[in-house]
């Protein structure tokens, strides 16, 4: 029981930090729309790039999100973690700091 806890705080921190990246993601995205339609604001290359990549990071939570809610979900991330890592199929989001 203590590691499946473990396993859902884990789980925790990646959603708070994922939301933080996807914040700053619809920001830079906003600020690159501003610069298309002639604006001041222009984000760097690597702003748009870092958005990119967290783009694809809510694809793989949008596809978790109905499994959250299902019952034993606790034991079924974890099992379908270790069956992606199995095939070479990551479906968590990267953890950036």
């Amino acid at each position: 029981m203590k590691k499946i806890r473990e396993e859902l705080s884990k789980y925790l921190v990646i959603v708070k930090k994922e939301s933080d990246h996807t914040r700053t993601m619809v920001i830079t995205f906003k600020r690159l729309l501003h610069k298309q339609l002639g604006g001041k604001s222009h984000p760097t290359e690597e702003e748009v790039k870092e958005a990119i990549m967290q783009l694809k990071d809510v694809g793989k939570i949008t596809a978790l999100l109905p499994l959250v809610a299902l019952p034993g979900s606790i034991l079924t991330i974890p099992v379908l973690v270790k069956i992606g890592k199995y095939y070479n199929i990551d479906i968590l989001p990267k953890i950036k700091k």
